[in-house]
């Protein structure tokens, strides 16, 4: 589950399995902030970059940390994963669509508005992850590829991991078209369960359960997995949405906390 919270000046939602982990803190910001402002975190699509770097400042002074300590990257939609720390130079941060880390010193956040944002910790080597996972990214198998990253970098097994799904376009608002479908059932040997056929020859997407089923076959226990169940589509007035026309872009992020 994930629960709205209001903390300082900004309305951050937060998923219920990871808030009981003592070792992190993280968020998913709404798309307004307290005062009812469009909060977009997005360079890229805001037509006021100040206004941008405002908010990113407000995201930081709330959750604890200096402006330079909240690393965001660049997104593709590819499959390039970046591990991070207080010394990585953020011009790195070129066409990467996740991030990991184990220093305490830095949050690691993903952007979206419709593609699925994943929030991962390592409770037995004490490291987090956070992955943008579109429908590209979905079939490039990005949230798998980011989990190898974790247990080269750092000795991530899958029984350690507690993941989080946020909120992201869901299957019931998420038609495509032929060449989508088709990538999926390369990618995937079950891609039956994940595409819901339509009237018109198109389909519906479950990017959700494509990512759930990334997560399990690395070894993450299933009751560790949260799913926000939140739609950006359905719940637009918490959440941007691309398919809804909006320009701006929420975060979901993580850090681990100094011990």
């Amino acid at each position: 589950m994930i629960e709205l919270k209001n903390i300082g000046d900004l309305k951050l939602w937060q998923f219920s399995k990871l808030y009981e982990e003592k070792n992190i803190t993280h968020f998913v910001t709404d798309r307004k902030s307290f005062n009812e402002i469009d909060f977009n975190l997005s360079y890229s699509t805001s037509p006021d970059p100040l206004l941008v770097e405002v908010n990113r400042k407000q995201l930081t002074k709330t959750i604890g940390l200096d402006f330079e300590q909240l690393y965001i990257p660049r997104q593709v939609h590819k499959d390039h994963i970046l591990k991070v720390d207080v010394s990585t130079n953020k011009d790195s941060l070129e066409e990467t669509d996740a991030l990991i880390t184990n220093d305490t010193n830095v949050c690691i956040a993903v952007m979206s508005a419709d593609c699925v944002p994943i929030l991962l910790y390592d409770k037995k080597n004490q490291a987090v992850g956070a992955v943008h996972s579109g429908w590209k990214g979905t079939v490039a198998h990005i949230l798998t590829k980011t989990l190898q990253a974790m247990q080269r970098e750092f000795g991530t097994h899958g029984v350690d991991v507690v993941a989080a799904i946020g909120p992201s376009v869901c299957q019931a608002s998420y038609e495509v078209g032929h060449e989508v479908a088709d990538a999926v059932r390369k990618s995937f040997n079950n891609a039956d369960v994940l595409l819901q056929l339509q009237e018109n020859g198109k389909a519906k997407l479950d990017l959700w359960q494509a990512n759930y089923i990334q997560l399990t076959s690395f070894g993450v226990k299933p009751e560790n997995i949260a799913v926000a169940n939140a739609c950006t589509v359905i719940h637009n007035q918490h959440f941007f949405s691309a398919r809804k026309g909006d320009i701006g872009r929420f975060a979901a992020g993580i850090r681990l906390l100094p011990r």
